[in-house]
Formats: C-alpha cells, sequence, structure tokens
C-alpha cells in the first residue's frame, strides 16, 4: 500500500464521493478509481459500498480507514521533523474558535512569526466542535477550543480563562431590558451558543427569537445595530473599536477555560511546543 493510494482512499471515505475527492487530492474520479479497485484487490476485500447518491466504507473500509490516518500522519510528522532539522521551518497548522483568534491569538502569532520566520503558519476558524474535529482528523496541530474537552484520543489543558459577559447595543443597561431583545447565537457546536442555552435554562427565561450566525463580526455587528443581545467573551466586547456601539451586562458564573488540544497519538514538533510555551508558559500537553 503506498501513501499516494491511502491519501486516496481516505479523501473518498471522508468525502463520500469519487468527485469530491479527486478535486480534493487534485486527481481525475477515473484515476481514483483505479487506485481504489486496485487496493481492494491487495487487500482481498471490498473496502466501499457503491451507492447512487455515493460512497459508505465497508467493516474492512473503517479498519483501514483508522490505520491510514496513523500512517499519513505519521509520515507528515515525518517530513515536519526532517524540515526543522535541516532549518526548512515547517508548517504548523493551528484551529480556533473566531472570538480567540480575534483577541488572543493575533499578539502570539505575531511574536511567534517574528521568532521562527521560516514556520509557515495556518490557521482556521470554527466551532469548537469543528475544531475538535479538525484535530481528530489530522487537520489541524494544535486547536484552541471552549473546554474541558475529555476525549480519548486528545491531550489538552487550558490555557485562558474568560470571562462571559452579555453583550448588548449601547442604551440597554440592565439583564431584564436585555430580556425584550432576540438572542444571537453562533452556529451548533459552538461552546459559547451551549453556555448561552444553559444560562437561560437556568434563568428560567420564555422563549424569544434566536438568530444563528456564522461570524464574529456580523454577530457584533448586529447587536450594535440593536438586532439583539449575545453571550460573548469581556475581552471580545470591549476592544475599542466597538466602543459606543455595544456595552457589556455582567452576568451570574461567567468564567469559562479556552483548551489547548492536540491528537494524542501526534508527535509535537518543535514548531508546536514553541507556539504552545508563547500561550502558556509551562504547558506541554503531555500524554
Amino acid at each position: 500500500m503506498d501513501h499516494a493510494a491511502l491519501r486516496m482512499f481516505r479523501a473518498v471515505a471522508r468525502t463520500g464521493s469519487m468527485a469530491a475527492a479527486a478535486e480534493a487530492v487534485h486527481s481525475v474520479p477515473s484515476n481514483l478509481s483505479a487506485r481504489i479497485r486496485k487496493l481492494e484487490e491487495e487487500l482481498g476485500t471490498a473496502l466501499f459500498v457503491r451507492e447512487p447518491r455515493g460512497m459508505r466504507l465497508t467493516p474492512a473500509g473503517e479498519v483501514l480507514l483508522d490505520y491510514a490516518e496513523r500512517i499519513l500522519a505519521l509520515s507528515d510528522e515525518a517530513r515536519l521533523a526532517v524540515d526543522e532539522s535541516v532549518g526548512r521551518g515547517g508548517v504548523l497548522r493551528l484551529a480556533s474558535m473566531e472570538s480567540t483568534a480575534a483577541v488572543r491569538l493575533p499578539p502570539l502569532l505575531a511574536q511567534f512569526a517574528g521568532a521562527y520566520p521560516k514556520v509557515r503558519l495556518v490557521l482556521s476558524t470554527g466551532t469548537s466542535e469543528s475544531m475538535t474535529q479538525a484535530v481528530l482528523d489530522r487537520q489541524a496541530d494544535l486547536a484552541f477550543v471552549g473546554g474541558p474537552v475529555r476525549h480519548d484520543r486528545i491531550v489538552g489543558q487550558p490555557v485562558f480563562v474568560e470571562e462571559l459577559v452579555l453583550a448588548v447595543p449601547v442604551g440597554v443597561t440592565s439583564i431584564e431590558q436585555a430580556n425584550t431583545h432576540a438572542m444571537l447565537v453562533f452556529r451548533a457546536g459552538c461552546a459559547y451558543r451551549a453556555r448561552t442555552e444553559a444560562w437561560l435554562r437556568r434563568r428560567g427565561e420564555p422563549p424569544r427569537q434566536v438568530m444563528d450566525f456564522g461570524t464574529l463580526d456580523g454577530l457584533l455587528g448586529c447587536v450594535a445595530a440593536g438586532m439583539g443581545v449575545s453571550l460573548l467573551p469581556r475581552t471580545v466586547v470591549e476592544r475599542p473599536h466597538l466602543a459606543g456601539q455595544v456595552a457589556a451586562l455582567s452576568i451570574a458564573d461567567p468564567y469559562v477555560e479556552t483548551w489547548a488540544i492536540r491528537h494524542r497519538d501526534a508527535v509535537p514538533t518543535r514548531a508546536m511546543r514553541e507556539f504552545l510555551a508563547l500561550v502558556a508558559p509551562g504547558a506541554s500537553l503531555a500524554a
């Protein structure tokens, strides 16, 4: 089994589509189809069930996918380790909640880039759930998500503590007044959305209009415009450019942790260790 075939197999398994997988690995469907057939012949069993609307892994395919993920991850880690050892720098793939990426990470990224100019930084943002999945899928080396995180394939620890506040339009001065507004939340999978839902349940508030958002800037813009209120970190709400547009109201039991996480089986690169040292001196994410 060569690595190219395993990458193609993994792409088909992830997308469930030969066409989408071909695009992901920069090939053509006919090439992927031939490589998958050859892999199935080599292993003596079907890896996929071909269905009208896509492809689904067989039990044997599920087993191979687990090994393929580990083999390809180890291969990538080996390449990065060699790059580091010969001074080429390598790549550090970071994933983060939008709020953490907007407030906590920029000065750390700038400091790291100045100290390690040869390391290519890649940052993706999304919900805590999607960023955790990126770590599990080996698509991110280090992620910053709402904690605590308990998973047998993840190693993590808290690195930031955030105070949640109710972000309200300027002019709203009490929780009672804020209760007349819609609640603006991030899409499902966001740690702050889950915390918002729990907060509303504890308060026993009647149902109100809920509006979903995909970006932090879009959500805050709508708070400033008077469309609703939202539960967010104080560090996000009290940024200078929002002064005069968005205000913060304190709530009970406001503190939440942001965790740094990595895959348990991943070998921490020097770049990961050095960046983590900037985030939280003394942190190691040891397995």
